[in-house]
């Protein structure tokens, strides 16, 4: 017989649009619900990510990933992200400039 999986319903937590700078935000902040997190950046500087605390991108370089920006403002085609499973405050910063995020939380 086959294996039944059953999958955890989930909905829309939250949907944000952020405007992203030089210094550090926190766009999701813990949430025991979350289920996923998908991040895209829609501006047209570089989007650093860090996971349970603010990046830093000076010699530090704290970060856990880095979204490429999108060839023209609103384009489309700037970095993404899936976060499965990560419960905790996800942070961006711009290391120079401003960019623009979508932030977008499942919940169960």
């Amino acid at each position: 017989m086959g294996q039944i999986v059953r999958q955890a319903p989930s909905s829309l937590g939250s949907d944000t649009v952020y405007a992203v700078t030089t210094s550090a935000s926190n766009v999701l902040s813990a949430n025991d619900t979350r289920t996923s997190a998908v991040l895209q950046n829609i501006g047209t500087t570089k989007v650093f990510v860090r996971f349970g605390a603010a990046p830093a991108t000076g010699g530090s370089k704290f970060f856990s990933a880095i979204l490429a920006p999108a060839s023209e403002a609103d384009g489309g085609d700037g970095g993404t992200m899936t976060i499965d499973y990560f419960k905790g405050d996800i942070y961006v910063v711009c290391a120079s400039g401003s960019s623009t995020l979508i932030a977008t939380e499942f919940i169960r």
